[in-house]
């Protein structure tokens, strides 16, 4: 089998390289820029380096700090509205997950003549929009979502209780890994997980590929090592520097191999229980696989190993066994908490069968994801995680 892989945006990654974002947008023939950000980001002071840093090159700049968790449409449209009245040309986005996601859709739906809605439902019926994505550039404050390099934005449709993914791909990434110096353990501990679940979907899927491979593994081993230590010294930066690199290399890995069923099922918790994308994506991953093990056996036992599991049995159920419960292990050293700790019945979660069978990545999973399947999964999560 003849597999592509690629890279959609160079990036910048380092200690300091968020001082370089004027020379990027330079280098983009940015002339005004809205810096996407969020009301934390700001009061932190992270944003204001990125404005310095485009002042100093002569870039001018319009500051839009209101996202909000999730990236919800009207914030989307909010921010577009402004580029237009604004005549900007580039967009810069930094924060966590949700503001890059939020200045993902804001470059795509800037550049096109439709609402938030009709673009919503454009990418619902994966229909191309007319004109490409404004030039953007994206420096993540957090380590787990990768969606600096990846090219799509996950925004929530708060019509119809649903997150929408929308092709939207970024021009250049600005990792620096001392913008997550202090971040709080929480966090901390919820992105990392995010980026290990990205991992150990795009080795499952239907479509790996051996680049994609290279960088799951590592992404495995790095988080496994790295996560427990930033989660006791916050300040440790070489800590920061892995595990900002697990995320992008997560981020690149999926952007060729997607992930599956595992956040088709954490995108219904969020939608339904508005819980942290990293927590929902953790809970999952186990069950997720306990199930793909017999497909792809090798794989799931070398992902215990990366762990630094000893993985003695050759039957593939056992193999998914023994590594899902080294992640629940895992999980419970870093103090994610269940559903119970999150106020969620078993039969709450349960309930949110039909929206994982109506959502698209389900059909990149390799195994054949009926309602039925899915409503035990479901109660799997539930049980085998308290």
């Amino acid at each position: 089998m003849v597999q592509r892989y690629t890279q959609l945006c160079p990036v910048a990654f380092g200690a300091g390289a968020v001082s370089t974002t004027g020379d990027v947008g330079k280098e983009l023939g940015f002339k005004k820029v809205l810096v996407v950000t969020d009301v934390n980001v700001e009061m932190i002071g992270h944003s204001q380096k990125v404005i310095d840093s485009l002042t100093e090159a002569g870039i001018a700049t319009v500051l839009f700090n209101r996202c909000e968790m999730d990236a919800p449409d009207y914030i989307v449209q909010a921010g577009a509205d402004l580029v237009k009245s604004q005549g900007i040309d580039g967009i810069v986005g930094i924060g966590g997950g949700s503001v890059l996601d939020t200045a993902k859709g804001i470059s795509a739906l800037a550049a096109n003549n439709v609402t938030i809605s009709e673009m919503l439902d454009f990418s619902r019926k994966m229909i191309p929009l007319e004109n490409p994505s404004m030039k953007l550039v994206l420096i993540p404050t957090t380590s787990g979502t990768g969606s600096e390099s990846t090219i799509i934005a996950v925004i929530n449709d708060t019509k119809n209780h649903e997150k929408i993914g929308a092709m939207t791909p970024p021009s250049f990434a600005i990792v620096d890994p001392e913008l997550t110096l202090d971040m709080p353990k929480e966090i901390t501990v919820y992105t990392g997980m995010d980026a290990f679940s990205h991992a150990c979907e795009a080795l499952t899927s239907i479509q790996p590929n051996p680049h994609s491979d290279i960088l799951c593994y590592d992404t495995i081993e790095r988080i496994t090592k790295w996560l427990p230590i930033a989660v006791k010294e916050p300040n440790n930066l070489e800590a920061r520097e892995n595990l900002a690199l697990a995320s992008n290399s997560a981020g690149i890995a999926f952007n060729d191999a997607m992930v599956h069923l595992g956040h088709a099922t954490a995108h219904s918790m969020g939608a339904n229980f508005h819980i942290p994308h990293g927590i929902a994506c953790a809970l999952v991953t186990p069950v997720i696989l306990e199930l793909t093990a017999p497909v792809y056996p090798v794989k799931v036992k070398k992902i215990g190993e990366c762990m630094g599991l000893t993985v003695n049995v050759s039957d593939p159920k056992e193999i998914g066994q023994l590594v899902a419960n080294n992640v629940r292990q895992f999980m419970l050293q870093l103090n994610v908490p269940t559903l119970k700790d999150l106020k969620i019945s078993r039969e709450q979660i349960i309930g949110c069968t039909n929206y994982v069978a109506n959502e698209g990545l389900r059909f990149l999973c390799p195994v054949s994801a009926t309602n039925e399947l899915i409503t035990e999964l479901l109660g799997q999560i539930y049980d085998r995680y308290q």
